[in-house]
């Protein structure tokens, strides 16, 4: 066991193991604490407390409950390191029937399973203990349920009824959380954390209209964040603008929104405006670059590695400038765009 600072949490932390490498960042942790505030929370897979420090100073009573005694004596010590004193803590298998006992006063029961450091598809299938497994454990004790996943996996790829929470922070993916019974808001959602505010996207009872798909970009793209376009939300995206818009299909992956006029969401990760597209030809996207005082580009299309730096070379030779362009590839041609 030792004390370490970490950019997760906001005071150093006590940890063995690989418990900081899995624990929740505090951001997160505070976030899922207000949405899951009641009276009595049991965290059954609490690891070195991260979340269950956050859950204590929303709720009344929190148990804290892990299989390993070294990790849950992390959890006790950070639970004074944070000033909280309403966190019972126990040891044990939280799926046994001695602990389900001595929880039975739960209102929510939150569950971040052990899963493997690596998959080649994530799945709900691999998460100790399973799904299925808690959900008959507490199915006399609460209705109200809320697990972690991996958050790489697509909706449809989790057949449970339940909700679907994408998270980000600062523009990058971090969390999933499916809410079950009570908790269900919705289908799918997306939340967007920046600095202490959070923004929330929803799926709506019925599918909104289809977003007409272009491959040209209009006068501005804008980058939609990860949340929005792992929960399938673009379409929501669309409709909550106010505003006619468009979608370009990068490839597989990645989408971008475009339109005339220069719009702002936080649902936007970044927002371009669109200088020129050129044929894909380092030297004529390289003189299009200099044209316009771009200093240094970004490459956002897929290169061979060990052809990266002599395609970025090639690009950027002899630019000056501040600015910096972020380059696409549609159909053959690069479209050129400066971040805004």
């Amino acid at each position: 066991m030792k004390r370490i600072r970490t950019p997760k949490f906001s005071k150093p932390v006590f940890t063995c193991g690989e418990g900081v490498r899995f624990a929740t960042p505090e951001v997160v942790a505070s976030y899922r604490a207000g949405r899951l505030k009641t009276g009595v929370l049991a965290d059954i897979s609490c690891g070195i407390g991260g979340q269950t420090v956050c859950f204590a100073e929303e709720c009344d009573k929190v148990y804290g409950v892990d299989i390993d005694g070294e990790r849950l004596e992390c959890a006790r010590r950070n639970a004074g390191v944070y000033g909280v004193d309403n966190i019972t803590f126990i040891e044990g298998d939280a799926l046994s029937p001695q602990v389900v006992e001595q929880i039975a006063d739960a209102d929510i029961i939150f569950s971040d399973p052990a899963r493997p450091a690596t998959e080649d598809v994530r799945q709900t299938d691999s998460l100790r203990p399973g799904i299925p497994m808690v959900l008959e454990a507490y199915r006399d004790v609460t209705d109200s349920f809320a697990f972690e996943a991996p958050p790489q996996m697509p909706p449809g790829r989790i057949d449970f009824d339940c909700e679907r929470e994408y998270l980000s922070v600062d523009g990058q993916l971090n969390r999933l959380t499916l809410y079950f019974g009570p908790l269900k808001g919705c289908e799918r959602a997306a939340v967007v954390l920046k600095g202490d505010m959070y923004y929330r996207l929803k799926s709506g009872v019925a599918e909104p209209a289809g977003v007409v798909e272009t491959d040209e970009p209009l006068g501005y793209a804008f980058e939609p964040d990860p949340a929005v376009v792992k929960a399938g939300l673009l379409g929501e995206l669309a409709d909550v603008l106010d505003s006619h818009v468009e979608l370009v299909r990068i490839d597989a992956k990645r989408s971008l929104l475009t339109s005339d006029t220069l719009l702002d969401s936080p649902f936007f990760k970044h927002k371009y405006r669109v200088l020129d597209r050129v044929p894909f030809d380092c030297a004529k996207v390289n003189r299009s670059l200099m044209g316009y005082g771009i200093g240094k580009a970004v490459i956002r299309f897929s290169v061979a590695p060990e052809m990266y730096w002599d395609v970025r070379n090639r690009i950027e030779d002899g630019l000056v400038g501040e600015s910096t362009a972020h380059l696409y590839e549609l159909s053959g041609e690069i479209h050129i765009l400066e971040k805004i």
